[in-house]
């Protein structure tokens, strides 16, 4: 068994769930918005799981297919409806159906968009889960936010649980008391997410985590300033908060899935928060040349990344 969790969002949650996760959906209605060729297959296992002829049905969009990819039957994905404030969990999905293909026409008939082709089959759980308990769970920092993704949870964050089977069976037989949790104000994420550079910038942080010595060596040569728009946090904010602030960017995103990589610095360089929030707007990431370009063709004077 695998833990996933997808971050919803209280728009989303509030729109979609009561149709498809607290709602039954009809096995004839979601075989006859199948791909032909899958129909026979999907109709026969549906039935076998669900033989009362209903079930819960949840998928994710297109952006996340390298995680989701990654589900099989016996998994599980939690659902989250906010992050805010304490936040709120409210949905356990077991996994007892899952085609790695994406199924269009059903994301369109159950949700009115294409646009979560990847979809699977369950029968949800309420559970009382809190973000905040959550992340304390599974030893994440206090201040990750998910931003709209789909997250696979490493076996080993779960090990003080037994592994993902402890955990999902200590939050369907004893849980929480969500009652006592702390009252915040609830702040939304935006309503528009970007699931794969999201990926990629946990993939980045994770790469730099591992190179710690690489930032430094980065910072070292290439200063504090922006290699793209010049900006100096030190100049703008004050030698207390700004001195010594710039994030790390790496060019080749290929390398940050392979172990092995060897960087060097002449893979990396050094950027405002800004400038590294619209590198990954795009996929894959922008180069970082073109994001200069688009600088000197609007404000006429960008800064020239320099290897010196």
């Amino acid at each position: 068994m695998q833990l996933f969790f997808h971050d919803v969002g209280i728009k989303g949650a509030n729109s979609d769930f009561p149709k498809t996760v607290f709602g039954d959906v009809a096995i004839a209605d979601i075989v006859e918005r199948c791909p032909i060729h899958l129909q026979a297959e999907i109709e026969n296992a549906l039935n076998n799981e669900f033989p009362e002829g209903w079930c819960n049905v949840w998928g994710v969009p297109e952006g996340a297919k390298s995680i989701i990819r990654q589900l099989s039957v016996d998994d599980v994905m939690l659902l989250i409806k906010t992050t805010g404030g304490n936040g709120e969990m409210p949905a356990l999905c077991h996994v007892r159906s899952f085609w790695k293909e994406p199924l269009l026409d059903l994301s369109d008939f159950l949700w009115g968009s294409s646009h979560f082709p990847y979809i699977f089959f369950f029968k949800t759980k309420p559970i009382n889960l809190t973000w905040f308990q959550f992340k304390q769970d599974v030893q994440y920092l206090p201040k990750f936010r998910p931003a709209g993704n789909v997250y696979r949870v490493k076996s080993d964050r779960l090990e003080s649980f037994g592994g993902p089977e402890g955990y999902v069976k200590h939050l369907t037989q004893c849980g929480y008391n969500i009652e006592n949790s702390h009252s915040f104000e609830i702040r939304e994420n935006s309503p528009q997410q970007d699931y794969e550079e999201g990926e990629r910038h946990v993939r980045e942080s994770y790469y730099f985590k591992r190179n710690a010595k690489l930032v430094q060596d980065a910072k070292n040569k290439y200063g504090f300033k922006c290699q793209i728009c010049g900006f100096d946090f030190e100049s703008f904010y004050g030698a207390e908060i700004g001195s010594g602030f710039i994030e790390c960017h790496h060019k080749n995103p290929l390398s940050e899935k392979d172990e092995n990589y060897k960087s060097t610095l002449d893979d990396v360089c050094v950027v405002c928060s800004n400038c590294h929030r619209i590198l990954h707007r795009t996929k894959p990431a922008m180069k970082p040349e073109e994001l200069i370009e688009r600088l000197r063709r609007t404000i006429g004077a960008p800064t020239v990344l320099s290897k010196t």
